[in-house]
């Protein structure tokens, strides 16, 4: 008896939170019954045929109600109008009710950062949040034109506010897996790392390359020892305030210090973009390039260093070294190979 009692008591409770389970038994019960019910009232044309019937079902229920199917027989319309009709209605409005509440709980908790964006490919992911940079960061990666899209903000901050079109992920620890997962990191395209504290970013980092060896980790540092070592570990493009050389630039050669700013901006003036070749290319030809599309050549980089050229340039670039160049917009592969020959160039 207690075994009975409990499951009547678990069977009620599933009922009034309209689990789909349940739903879909209550549904294949009333059809089958009504099936039954229409067979033995006479209603051959309806029964006989079991694509009929469900098309039948389906018109009734969702009250379209075409009337190229209905019940001949006087048994027959008595079981409709006393039993089908009201039942379909019932699970057909319990049904679309279940449907419309999971869509919207799923809306909510996306909208809350509780969705999960892990099937996600090739998203731009900020993680922290810093209510003076992070909708500049936004605004910069947008006004880039680099396939960012796709934007996913991963942050701790209950009060962060995002621009249009950027998916919210909220976490407890920035560097718990879990919460990373969320954010698309495994098939992430780029990650730019701002967190509170050194510490914190150093560990984000490291369990970012956990899950993705590949991915291109920026990650903002206070200290430069710390930046350094991050680099070396987790090999990652690490940044640190250059607010004092601007500030030195500023003061010995006036403007300098917006110019630098300027130029590190996407959304004003002209600014530093990359490209890679994937051949050996002439420096001559490269600056010829440029020039076409209003660019100029400021620093290279060969395969693999971590040291860049500036004028006097080498005569060549091999294949796998990355150039810099300024310009007002970002330039595509096509424009800049025009004057290449056969030299592939990957942005």
């Amino acid at each position: 008896m207690p075994i009975l009692y409990r499951l009547l008591v678990k069977f009620y409770r599933e009922f009034l939170e309209l689990k789909w389970w349940l739903l879909c038994l209550a549904g294949l019960a009333f059809f089958a019954i009504s099936w039954l019910l229409f067979h033995v009232a006479g209603e051959e044309e309806l029964t006989s045929n079991f694509s009929v019937y469900v098309y039948f079902a389906a018109t009734t229920a969702s009250t379209v109600g075409y009337g190229d199917y209905s019940p001949q027989t006087e048994a027959g319309r008595l079981v409709a109008a006393l039993w089908f009709f009201p039942g379909s209605l019932l699970i057909f409005s319990a049904a679309l009710g279940w449907l419309a509440g999971s869509m919207v709980e799923r809306i909510r908790r996306m909208a809350d950062g509780y969705g999960n964006y892990e099937n996600m490919k090739g998203a731009t992911v900020i993680v922290g949040y810093n209510r003076d940079h992070t909708h500049l960061m936004i605004e910069n990666l947008i006004a880039g034109q680099d396939g960012d899209d796709k934007i996913v903000l991963l942050t701790k901050s209950s009060e962060a506010e995002l621009a249009e079109g950027v998916y919210l992920v909220k976490a407890e620890r920035l560097d718990a897996l879990a919460s990373l997962k969320r954010a698309a990191i495994r098939q992430a395209n780029k990650v730019l790392v701002y967190a509170g504290s050194d510490a914190e970013t150093f560990n984000t980092c490291l369990a970012i390359r956990e899950l993705n060896e590949t991915l291109h980790i920026a990650a903002f540092f206070d200290d430069r020892d710390t930046a350094r070592r991050a680099a070396q570990i987790a090999g990652l493009e690490a940044i640190v305030s250059n607010a004092s050389e601007a500030l030195v630039r500023a003061a010995q050669d006036p403007g300098a210090g917006n110019i630098l700013m300027a130029l590190s901006a996407a959304n004003v003036g002209a600014t530093i973009y990359s490209a890679a070749v994937g051949g050996t290319v002439s420096i001559t030809a490269l600056t010829a390039a440029l020039a076409n599309n209003d660019a100029s050549l400021i620093a290279l980089s060969g395969p693999g260093d971590s040291d860049y050229r500036f004028l006097p340039f080498p005569e060549h670039l091999h294949v796998g070294g990355s150039f810099y160049y300024l310009c007002s917009a970002r330039l595509t592969a096509k424009q800049i190979s025009k004057g290449l020959g056969d030299v592939p160039v990957i942005v």
